[in-house]
């Protein structure tokens, strides 16, 4: 009889402990599933980082949990790395469309992914109102569109909000738009009110507009640096940070400075011309090789996948080019 309730204490001791142990695995592997917190970038006044912590309380794991289930029975052929880079991508790109209303989606495999995201229309849902008050729209269109204009804002946008890692590559090259980026260079300076104004969530109940000001305020200072082509990426733990490079390669920028030094030069008796000066044609060279330098730069970052992670993530075509808005129904961008 002793044996026999000894032999059953054993059995449930066994029992106990494997259930503890299970649960202890799961716990470790459920942490491992999901993508990390956005954090918010070296410039970010309160309110953006309001806007940030906002955004992380409205993402629950229930999101990623109840999503990848669907993605699982659509057969997708991602590592669990992959997937988490798609997420953190698409959450990135989720924070950044709060900023800027309207935002065209630029990588198929991120959009793809955000597609399954709307088929849960109530947790999409959820989240949204949680997050900013309001819903983020997703705009279908039936063929991919070349968008210079959207692709330069966009790229500012990503590279002064977030270090560019190695999940960044999907969404292609970066920095393609030299003269769209100009452009917004020019607004920035120019119409800060009309950008906020034509871009900004005015009826969010986050501070979306407020961050979308600090932008604002965080790149004129940067042009209004002395030499802004002297600044260079800053290190981060994921990557590098970029942010004031790409408006140190403003063309703004460089010839506000390169007429500085003309007017040193005349001023001392000479004719602009004096002995380590520069021309304007050399200024031009120089200031499109500091872009070259820099675009070069950021699409070319590589780091050693996480778990299995690759570049090439096995969920469809590879990306189109960068100044092409994506959708999952897409098939390519024309050249």
């Amino acid at each position: 009889m002793e044996l026999i309730i000894t032999f059953g204490v054993i059995i449930v001791a066994i029992a106990v402990l494997t259930a503890i142990a299970n649960g202890y695995f799961h716990a470790k592997e459920k942490k491992f599933l999901y993508s990390k917190k956005l954090e918010p970038p070296v410039w970010a006044d309160r309110e953006t980082k309001q806007l940030f912590q906002q955004f992380n309380r409205a993402w629950s794991y229930k999101i990623e949990k109840t999503v990848n289930v669907r993605i699982q029975k659509a057969k997708r052929t991602l590592t669990d790395a992959e997937l988490r880079e798609h997420w953190y991508e698409l959450k990135k790109f989720l924070l950044l469309a709060s900023v800027s209303k309207g935002l065209p989606m630029f990588s198929k495999k991120v959009d793809d992914v955000w597609h399954f995201f709307l088929e849960e229309h109530v947790l999409y849902e959820e989240f949204c109102y949680q997050f900013i008050g309001e819903p983020i729209e997703h705009h279908p269109h039936e063929k991919p569109k070349h968008l210079p204009q959207e692709r330069a804002w966009f790229d500012l946008l990503y590279l002064s909000f977030f270090p560019v890692s190695s999940h960044s590559h999907l969404w292609g090259d970066f920095l393609q738009e030299k003269e769209e980026h100009q452009g917004w260079i020019e607004r920035i300076l120019r119409d800060p009110e009309g950008i906020k104004t034509r871009l900004g969530r005015q009826h969010a109940s986050a501070p979306t507009v407020e961050a979308l000001e600090a932008f604002l305020d965080f790149a004129e200072k940067q042009l209004e640096l002395p030499d802004p082509a002297t600044q260079k990426r800053v290190p981060h733990v994921d990557g590098y940070w970029y942010g004031p490079a790409i408006f140190g390669v403003s063309a703004y920028g460089g010839y506000e400075y390169y007429e500085e030094q003309k007017k040193k030069n005349d001023g001392g008796g000479g004719d602009g011309s004096a002995a380590g000066s520069a021309g304007p044609a050399d200024w031009e060279d120089e200031q499109h090789e500091d872009w070259n330098d820099i675009a070069s730069d950021v699409n070319t970052f590589e780091a050693i996948p996480a778990s299995g992670g690759s570049s090439d993530s096995g969920w469809g075509s590879s990306d189109s080019s960068s100044g092409c808005s994506s959708c999952s129904s897409c098939s390519g961008c024309s050249s």
